[in-house]
């Protein structure tokens, strides 16, 4: 219980506080102390249909939206030797429509595991990489079918899920009891679409957890502003990126093909926050010849540097082990940058 402690104390409060998050100590970034040009080597990885790339523990782990044949490829972050395909499309015990990574992993003294959500089905799994593995085929710890209340990015707290959900023209936070599958506070509504554009998802955030349980961290696709909160939720940092953060209503009167893509992935440490600033129209994000920069902050939202990456990548995900970062095109080539020396 005592893990749940922070986030405890950040709902009593906004129950009883109105709060914007799009409103807080807001620091205007113009330019970073270091900028260091990275240069990456072709990963030999054979997986058709992969969407995005994340590493767990020491294996790298190749996300397939569709379920080609299985919703997860993985490979050894030491030798990128195949390791199996792993949670199969279906509707059936061990199957998915969706297997969505929650960004939450954790080991024992033999296994490691991870947390899958599937949003079709609403069911919640503990998958656990290291058995599948050693028996080749999708080993489940555990599933919970849930509410759905719980629609959206989640954190798993104990016996408590978080769940951040796009609603419309509102973004809530929601309390989850798993064991009395209930709702253990009033949902809160985080912002608001001013216009009320009930047809719109203006926000969609990606969120990252740090380890302690203590601070997450929030990005927007279509904002050019990095969100930290604290664990009472009385001091919401907000990073403006180069300008000020274009408003709610400004981005409502933009049509969706219009809008500016600014962020496509977040990554953490204890110590560090990486954020993929894209800054290009919607329709091109995919296909481009631009400089993108990952950005590296502190807790405090001090800016460290950027590495800037020459190539047209989308998605990238961190390898703390190994100090290095692994990007992602949308012709599905993989590329290691190694970061040993800024780690």
């Amino acid at each position: 219980m005592k893990s749940l402690t922070p986030f405890i104390i950040i709902l009593t409060t906004l129950s009883c506080t109105s709060h914007d998050i799009m409103i807080g100590k807001n620091i205007l970034i113009k330019e970073f102390p270091q900028e260091v040009k990275l240069t990456g080597e072709r990963v030999d990885i054979t997986s058709i249909g992969v969407n995005d790339i994340f590493v767990v523990d020491t294996f790298l782990i190749c996300f397939k939206a569709d379920g080609l044949d299985d919703f997860f490829d993985i490979y050894s972050t030491n030798t990128y030797q195949s390791l199996g395909k792993f949670l199969s499309p279906g509707r059936g015990p061990d199957e998915f429509l969706n297997a969505i990574y929650m960004g939450q992993y954790f080991k024992d003294s033999l296994n490691t595991y991870m947390w899958v959500k599937d949003g079709a089905l609403m069911k919640l799994v503990l998958f656990n990489v290291t058995e599948s593995i050693r028996q080749q085929k999708t080993i489940l710890d555990s599933c919970i079918y849930l509410s759905e209340d719980c629609r959206g990015e989640c954190f798993v707290l104990g016996d408590t899920l978080i769940s951040i959900v796009n609603s419309s023209y509102n973004h809530i936070l929601n309390t989850y009891d798993l064991k009395k599958d209930t709702l253990s506070q009033q949902p809160i509504i985080m912002f608001s679409d001013p216009l009320k554009n009930e047809h719109q998802y203006l926000f969609g955030m990606t969120n990252q957890l740090r380890s302690d349980h203590k601070r997450f961290v929030s990005n927007m696709a279509n904002f050019n502003q990095i969100n930290i909160f604290s664990p009472q939720f009385t001091d919401i940092i907000t990073l403006s990126l180069y300008e000020p953060t274009v408003s709610m209503k400004e981005i409502s009167f933009i049509p969706e093909r219009e809008r500016i893509r600014y962020f496509s992935g977040l990554q953490i440490t204890d110590s560090s926050i990486y954020a993929l600033y894209i800054n290009l129209p919607t329709p091109i994000f995919r296909e481009h010849n631009k400089n993108v920069e990952i950005q590296q902050f502190d807790w405090e939202g001090t800016p460290i540097r950027k590495f800037i990456i020459t190539n047209d990548i989308i998605y990238f995900t961190l390898d703390t082990r190994h100090k290095c970062i692994y990007t992602f095109k949308d012709n599905e080539e993989i590329d290691k940058y190694d970061i040993s020396d800024y780690f």
